[in-house]
């Protein structure tokens, strides 16, 4: 975490209402938020060294779990926390995310209190 112990968190959403929403809900917490709308964003926006990373499963260039398995090849997001944000509850989905080596997933529409749990769990 940084120096003055906000949380920098990454949220990948290639939708813009989607993204504009988890901000707005960020913004009830002591976070900096960094946005991607794509895979390939997100990837560059891991020059930013978040805490923790939103990544929706649904990308038009990758999907969130493609995402996630290339950053887990860098030494150092072998343990970020990274959630795939989902609309879709299929056995698959849920399995690609676990084998990509994602934490947990977080259901769309995201709901306050379980974005409110998922950073209170992995901010310490």
């Amino acid at each position: 975490m940084s120096d003055n112990n906000q949380l920098t968190v990454l949220v990948a959403d290639d939708d813009m209402i989607s993204l504009e929403v988890f901000k707005a809900m960020l913004s009830q917490h002591q976070v900096e938020v960094i946005t991607a709308e794509s895979g390939e964003q997100a990837l560059a926006a891991l020059q930013h060294k978040p805490d923790l990373i939103f990544l929706d499963f649904e990308m038009p260039d990758m999907s969130g779990a493609d995402v996630c398995r290339q950053l887990r090849q860098q030494p150092a997001f072998a343990t970020t926390p990274v959630i795939a944000v989902t609309s879709h509850q299929s056995a698959s989905e849920m399995d690609e995310c676990r084998s990509a080596g994602m934490n947990a997933t977080l259901h769309k529409p995201v709901a306050p209190d379980a974005l409110a749990e998922l950073l209170n769990q992995y901010s310490g």
